[in-house]
C-alpha cells in the first residue's frame, strides 16, 4: 500500500526532525510540480489520516486513489470514509438524479426502445451515390466469372436399390391425379351414399345458437278462427270502399285460411318430432341417392371432364343439392332434376344459426360452391346432352316430389 504523503519514507515513529523538515520541501516541490503541469484539484483541502498501523493517508476527496463503490451508491474513502460524490450515469434522458423516475409523464414522447436516432438525409445520400457513380470507371467495376451449374441429380422417391448408381436414379414425376369416374360399382355408390349421408346428419343434427323461442299461437291452427278474422278484414274493407263482396272471395278466403291452418299444424308436429323429415328413412334414402346420382351425371358433363378444380368436391356438392330443395333446380328443359320441397329443407340450418365453429357451419358455407359446381355442369351440357345425362336424376327427383306430396314418408 502506498501512502501518498510518505512516499519511500521511513515510518514517522522513526523520524527525527531534519527528516520532517527534508519531507516537508519533497511535498512542497511536487506540488509546485502539479500546479506548473496545469493540474487543479477539485477538492481545495485535503483531509490527513492517521492510521492504525502508525502511516498517514492523505485523502485528496474526488482525486482520491482509494475510493470505492458504498451500497448507497457514493464513492466514499476506504480510509477517511469521506464521500466524494454520488454514481452518475449521464445519458440524453438522464435527470441528474440517482434513481430514475416511476413518474410515467416523466418518459412520455420517447420513442420504443428509448433513443433518439437523427433522420437520414435522403437527399444527400443520394448525391454521395451519384458522385460516387459518376467517379468509378469500367475497368473497376467487378464482373463475376459465369460459373455453369451442374445439374444436380435429382432425388428418387423411396430408398435407392443397393446394386443402383446415382446417374441412374430416375426424375421423379408430379403424381396426377385420380381421374373421376362416373362408372362406379354398386358398392363405391352405396359407400357415396354413406358419405353423403353423414354429412346430412352433420347439417341436421347441428348446435343450435341460444336463441329465446317464441310460443306457438294455437289460433292458427284453426280454420274457423283463421276464416272469421279474415272474413272480418274483408267486410270491413268492402265497406269503408263502398263495393259489394262477392261469393268467390269469400270462397278464396275460406281456401287460404284452410291452407294455413294446415301448414302450422305440420310445423307444430314437425317440432314436437323428435326426427326431422329430412331424416326420415325413405326421405333420407331418397335424398341421397338423389344426390349421389347427381354426382356422377355431372362428372359425365364436359365441365367435370375438362376441369380438375379442388373446389369441386363430392361434400359441397351434396351440401348444395340439399339446400337446393327449398326452390329446386332444373334443366333448360324444364325437367327438374332437383325437386322444390321446402318442408324437407326446414331441417337445414339457416345462415346464423349455427354456433362458430361447427361442423354445420363449414358444411353451410360451402353449399353455395356445391350448387355452382351443378350449374355449371348443366350449362356447360347441351339440351340434349343434358337430357342423357340427367335422366336417372330426373326419375329420381319426380319419384322424391310424389313421395312428398302424397305423405309417403317412413315406407
Amino acid at each position: 500500500m502506498s501512502r501518498v504523503a510518505s512516499r519511500g519514507a521511513p515510518s514517522a515513529v522513526t523520524l527525527d526532525e531534519d527528516d520532517m523538515f527534508a519531507l516537508m520541501d519533497l511535498a512542497m516541490q511536487e506540488d509546485a510540480l502539479c500546479i506548473k503541469g496545469g493540474v487543479v484539484n477539485e477538492t481545495p483541502t485535503s483531509v490527513v489520516c492517521y492510521l492504525n498501523d502508525g502511516d498517514i493517508h492523505v485523502c485528496k476527496g474526488r482525486d482520491c486513489e482509494f475510493l470505492e463503490l458504498n451500497e448507497d451508491g457514493c464513492y466514499a474513502c476506504m480510509y477517511t470514509g469521506i464521500v466524494a460524490g454520488p454514481k452518475s450515469i449521464r445519458t440524453d434522458f438522464s435527470t441528474g438524479r440517482q434513481a430514475g423516475s416511476a413518474d410515467p409523464d416523466a418518459h412520455a414522447g420517447e420513442p420504443v426502445g428509448g433513443t433518439w436516432k437523427p433522420k437520414k438525409d435522403g437527399v444527400g445520400l443520394s448525391r454521395i451515390a451519384y458522385e460516387a457513380a459518376g467517379s468509378l470507371e469500367e475497368d473497376a467495376i467487378y464482373v463475376s466469372p459465369e460459373v455453369k451449374k451442374t445439374p444436380r441429380p435429382p432425388a428418387k422417391r423411396g430408398a435407392r436399390c443397393v446394386d443402383e448408381a446415382v446417374d441412374q436414379m430416375v426424375t421423379p414425376t408430379k403424381r396426377p391425379c385420380p381421374l373421376r369416374n362416373a362408372d362406379i360399382s354398386r358398392e363405391a355408390f352405396n359407400a357415396l351414399c354413406q358419405d353423403a349421408e353423414g354429412t346430412m346428419r352433420n347439417l341436421v343434427n347441428f348446435d343450435k345458437k341460444p336463441v329465446k323461442e317464441k310460443a306457438r299461437d294455437p289460433r292458427l291452427m284453426d280454420k274457423d278462427i283463421l276464416f272469421a278474422a279474415a272474413l272480418k278484414r274483408y267486410l270491413k274493407e268492402c265497406s269503408s270502399t263502398g263495393s259489394a263482396p262477392t261469393l268467390d272471395a269469400v270462397h278464396n278466403i275460406a281456401i287460404a285460411a284452410s291452407n294455413v291452418a294446415k301448414e302450422e299444424k305440420r310445423k307444430s308436429e314437425t317440432e314436437r318430432s323428435s326426427v326431422p323429415l329430412l331424416l326420415k328413412v325413405r326421405m333420407r334414402e331418397q335424398v341421397t341417392s338423389l344426390a349421389v346420382t347427381l354426382w356422377n351425371s355431372s362428372l359425365n358433363t364436359p365441365y367435370m371432364r375438362n376441369s380438375r378444380r379442388g373446389s369441386d368436391s363430392f361434400k359441397p356438392f351434396v351440401c348444395g343439392v340439399l339446400y337446393g330443395l327449398k326452390r329446386g333446380v332444373s334443366l333448360p328443359d324444364g325437367r327438374i332434376v332437383v325437386p322444390s320441397c321446402p318442408q324437407l329443407a326446414e331441417a337445414l340450418p339457416a345462415l346464423r344459426a349455427t354456433v362458430a365453429n361447427s361442423k354445420a357451419k363449414a358444411l353451410h358455407a360451402s353449399s353455395h360452391r356445391g350448387l355452382c359446381t351443378l350449374h355449371r355442369c348443366i350449362n356447360s351440357c347441351t339440351e340434349s346432352e343434358a337430357f342423357e345425362i340427367y335422366a336417372n336424376a330426373s326419375r329420381l327427383a319426380g319419384n322424391l316430389t310424389r313421395n312428398v306430396q302424397n305423405g309417403r314418408f317412413d315406407l
